[in-house]
């Protein structure tokens, strides 16, 4: 295999406004060579991302790029700089060329990255007109096997819905079949398995290590860093916009050497015990009392005053054979379980395995075609919204997509207020978050993806519910702020006795924040026990298979 690197990035300085100001990524360097893959870790804002954008041209309007060198193919993309640094680069034609024939790029936000408009089929099939001479009958068999190499269920049914029509998951599939379509010698691939279970995660961990292994360079981008360490080569630990560690992925992961890539890796939920916290200390006059000391030694054992208390364990929340059915498809089929006051029941299976439909039956926002709830012991569904709206307050939710739950006109102040029902409420839930009072006076799309769902917690516990349902609330946050919003669950549960149904896909996340689990497959709860039990001795196949695919990332540091 030839040595010349695919992609040469020496001395990379990116920024935004005037050339040769502030850069928001300072002085990073790599090289990406046939069949390697080199990953890019760091928390949001990094510039990660802004790195592998710089590599196809689309750092976004007023950015500057300047470089000692940054070569794709071998043929530099920098244009002559003017005294400021700023570059002009290759004409839009040109970048097009490159897009998708030599570089190929997956993003994490597949909702946004689709066309709404068009199905699957013609989205796939574009990257492949447009960069391909395969005739349309040729294009349509290939769009087929790209789904299929995916893993797409029902890809001949799946290739002519459009995105809004598909679950996260299937988006996300539909996305990398898309840039991988035109086979191209190098692929970015930012945050590629977000939204994805562990089964569905470990058939497109198995499709990119067969395409680096056909010889495709890989640049990947992921805040998980069981899935880096399983796939990478190389890491570079980003922080700030600079490179503050890099080398072999084993020696970084498995002994990093900067403080900050020892936090980002004590930040992995997977196999820390229940109450153990994941971010640095807080300040103990903001800490809750302490759990027993007993929980920090053993997962079986949960904090004292959540499960020791006969009082709160009364069940808040008794779903009695549900079921759902859509079309042709039963979503939700004869599902029974119990959530004990004080606790946490995880939810744990893959895209389509009926966890958010079952989520909005509870919440009373799809009704049941069999089956009920029980709400704190009183009838809750099926019944008329007027004997629910009472009581509602008793039930909170926290979602995945916390920008787009918010009315985007309303302050932070404006949405809690409502939330609550008083204005002077409102300084008291952003401290009971964590966030400062003047957060009170800005808009959700100012804020960071922690902050705002920090805002979305406040807003669930604003009118004092018992049950909060978490529907993935933690998935789309990188493993820092992840650590600390999950923290931040485990403190609000202890501070105010609340119960949590907490929704995921993510095993190292249900596992450290559950009391109890079920598994859903296909509709169906297919397990059901403590989380000591459901992870030390699976006895469900579907469990055996989610716990075998999941990667795993050493906890030396």
């Amino acid at each position: 295999m030839n040595d010349a690197p695919l992609v040469r990035v020496e001395n990379l300085r990116v920024g935004f406004g005037a050339p040769g100001g502030p850069a928001v990524v300072d002085g990073v360097s790599f090289e990406l060579h046939a069949g390697r893959t080199v990953a890019l870790v760091g928390e949001s804002g990094s510039g990660k991302s802004v790195t592998a954008r710089s590599l196809v041209g689309l750092v976004g309007a007023g950015s500057w790029v300047a470089a000692g060198a940054l070569d794709v193919g071998g043929a530099s993309v920098l244009g002559p700089a003017d005294r400021g640094g700023r570059t002009r680069g290759p004409s839009a034609a040109a970048w097009r060329r490159i897009r998708g024939r030599q570089i190929g790029l997956v993003l994490q936000d597949a909702l946004v990255s689709l066309d709404p408009l068009r199905p699957i089929e013609r989205e796939i099939g574009d990257a492949l007109r447009l960069n391909t001479p395969l005739s349309a009958a040729a294009r349509r068999t290939r769009v087929l096997e790209l789904l299929e190499a995916v893993g797409m269920p029902e890809p001949a049914e799946r290739m002519r819905q459009r995105s809004g029509e598909l679950s996260g998951g299937l988006r996300q599939r539909a996305l990398i079949a898309s840039a991988i379509a035109a086979d191209p010698p190098v692929l970015i691939a930012d945050e590629p398995t977000t939204a994805l279970d562990s089964t569905v995660q470990a058939r497109i961990l198995e499709l990119l290590e067969s395409i680096t292994a056909r010889g495709t360079a890989l640049l990947f981008i992921s805040h998980d860093l069981a899935v880096v360490s399983r796939l990478a080569d190389e890491v570079l630990v980003m922080r700030g916009g600079r490179v503050v560690e890099s080398g072999p992925t084993e020696a970084v992961l498995g002994d990093p050497q900067h403080e900050y890539t020892r936090a980002l890796v004590r930040a992995v939920p997977t196999g820390v015990a229940r109450g153990i916290r994941l971010s640095a200390p807080r300040p103990a006059a903001a800490m809750p009392p302490p759990a027993s000391a007993s929980n920090q030694d053993s997962r079986e054992t949960a904090p004292e005053s959540a499960h020791d208390d006969p009082s709160r364990q009364r069940v808040v929340l008794d779903v009695r054979g549900v079921s759902k059915r859509f079309a042709r498809r039963m979503a939700v089929d004869d599902v029974s379980l119990q959530v004990p006051r004080g606790g946490t029941l995880g939810v744990v299976g893959q895209s389509g395995s009926g966890k958010t439909t079952l989520a909005r039956i509870i919440l009373g926002l799809t009704p049941p075609d069999a089956g009920s709830v029980l709400l704190e012991g009183g009838a809750w569904v099926p019944a008329p919204e007027r004997v629910r709206r009472p009581r509602r307050p008793r039930l909170g939710a926290v979602y995945q997509d916390a920008l787009s739950s918010f009315d985007p006109r309303l302050t932070v102040g404006q949405i809690l207020a409502d939330a609550a029902g008083d204005r002077s409420r409102v300084t008291e839930l952003l401290d009971d978050v964590g966030l400062a009072g003047q957060v009170a006076d800005a808009r959700p799309l100012d804020l960071s993806g922690g902050q705002r769902q920090r805002v979305s917690i406040a807003r669930a516990l604003a009118p004092r519910p018992g049950l909060i349902i978490c529907d993935e609330p933690v998935s789309a946050l990188d493993v820092t702020i992840q650590a600390q919003v999950l923290d931040l669950f485990d403190e609000l549960q202890e501070r105010h006795g609340l119960s949590y149904l907490f929704i995921s896909h993510d095993l190292g996340v249900i596992q450290h924040m559950s009391d109890t689990i079920a598994v859903m497959h296909d509709g169906r709860v297919v397990e059901q026990g403590s989380a000591a039990e459901v992870f030390s001795n699976p006895q469900s196949p579907y469990t055996q298979s989610l716990l075998a695919a999941a990667p795993r990332l050493g906890r030396s540091a």
